[in-house]
């Protein structure tokens, strides 16, 4: 009979934790980007009485006799299944839609992941959760190896911009401040009455500014008209008894309009550069001020400044991240032609970085909405939403719990019913105990 009574209190003891399990799963049924625990449970060994005989010429065989010794708890597993979208209509509030983990990090530099995609800007710049840990900036759209840089937006920012020196090596199609089409523009040459056309063949946008300029002094060199490029800008000089004009009539190329050339010897601005400063940490009146910060689908921010300006990065052909800087006026700067400078923006990536692992069911849940590594997680890669294996980033909303209320109840009350049962016989067997010990007297 002692038996027995270990045997039900096994099945009360397991009873007991998937309540206890159950009751965490429905205190977190609104907690942001939950992930419901489920409990699975394997028998005991048992007491083998004899473990039975083969068949013989003479004889049949026999089964084994076993009794066994109740249950205990098999695993404590996580879905990890996506929960649904919550509408908030704050920028800052994320979700990834499909595989993927948030990188955070605390003020020790110890490494987090979390689905809670509900962030802030705190008071230095620093994208960071609800409880102030720094959220990681990808360096790439996919490593083996996490980011030592964290997401941060200037608060204040000076931009100084400037016509590019190199413009003669700057495709067309990499122009920031102008777009140049193909085609033709005629180029009238008057000399003692007479009146030579000469038409010069603009490339296609794949050609370097260069390619411009070789194509006029090829065309129009011989007449002692030079061209040149340099500081963002075509400039030609005279030195034949020519008057020269330019018309675009009959052309397909937008040449003249984006350049200017035909009422001045030198062109309109081609490309532009710009440093950006970081202005945090003092005031300058020409300074300008963030207005709104948000963050699109590949996770990667968006910052929009007070005059208008637009601070974001953006992946090249090259698949690498590259800063893209938008003027008040409309005109994108963006690869080498941005350097950003101090410790805001030269330290910060504004691409939010993601984890995924090879078994997210081996991380180890802590409090905050956190998850950190664990002995059977496997390689960790890294990398931005939308690219590779990631999910991409749903903006203005967040990931709510995945706890199926109805599941769980049914679950509480199987539990129940297990637990009382088991009680049931361990009261069985305590009172055949009782009688037994009764016998005699």
């Amino acid at each position: 009979m002692s038996q027995a009574l270990h045997t039900s209190s096994t099945g009360i003891n397991v009873g007991q934790s998937q309540i206890n399990v159950i009751a965490h799963n429905v205190a977190n049924v609104n907690t942001v980007a939950y992930k419901t625990a489920n409990m699975t449970f394997e028998t005991l060994h048992s007491n083998n009485l004899s473990y039975g005989s083969a068949a013989t010429k003479d004889g049949g065989g026999t089964n084994p006799k076993q009794i066994g010794l109740g249950v205990k708890i098999s695993g404590i597993t996580r879905n990890f299944n996506a929960g649904t979208f919550v509408n908030t209509g704050r920028d800052l509030d994320t979700m990834i839609s499909g595989t993927g983990f948030y990188v955070v990090r605390d003020s020790g530099g110890h490494q987090y992941f979390t689905r809670d995609g509900i962030f802030n800007v705190d008071s230095a710049g620093n994208l960071v959760t609800q409880n102030g840990m720094k959220v990681v900036g990808a360096k790439s759209i996919y490593s083996n190896s996490g980011s030592d840089k964290t997401v941060k937006i200037p608060k204040n920012m000076l931009a100084k911009i400037e016509g590019d020196p190199n413009i003669a090596s700057v495709k067309i199609e990499d122009l920031n401040n102008a777009s140049i089409t193909s085609g033709k523009v005629s180029v009238d040459l008057a000399n003692g009455g007479t009146v030579t056309n000469v038409l010069v063949d603009i490339p296609s946008g794949d050609q370097t500014v260069s390619a411009i300029v070789d194509n006029f002094n090829n065309a129009l060199g011989s007449y002692g008209i030079n061209f040149s490029a340099s500081n963002g800008t075509i400039s030609y000089t005279n030195s034949g008894s020519y008057d020269m004009s330019f018309s675009p009539t009959g052309t397909t190329s937008n040449f003249l309009a984006e350049t200017g050339l035909g009422g001045s010897t030198t062109s309109n601005l081609l490309n532009e550069v710009v440093t950006l400063e970081d202005m945090i940490n003092y005031n300058d009146k020409n300074a300008i001020s963030l207005k709104s910060t948000g963050i699109d689908e590949n996770g990667i921010i968006v910052a929009t400044y007070n005059d208008g300006s637009v601070l974001t990065q953006y992946i090249d052909d090259a698949q690498t991240l590259q800063w893209k800087y938008t003027t008040p006026e409309g005109v994108t700067i963006q690869g080498t032609d941005v350097t950003p400078t101090g410790s805001s923006i030269a330290n910060s990536n504004f691409a939010l970085e993601l984890a995924t692992m090879v078994n997210q069911e081996g991380l180890v849940s802590l409090n905050n909405n956190l998850w950190e590594w664990g002995p059977d997680v496997g390689e960790i890669y890294y990398g931005i939403a939308g690219e590779m294996a990631f999910g991409s980033i749903e903006a203005g909303g967040y990931e709510e719990s995945n706890v199926d209320i109805a599941s769980e109840l049914s679950n509480m009350i199987s539990a129940q019913r297990m637990i009382q049962m088991n009680s049931r016989v361990f009261n069985t067997a305590s009172e055949v105990m009782q009688t037994l010990a009764y016998l005699g007297q």
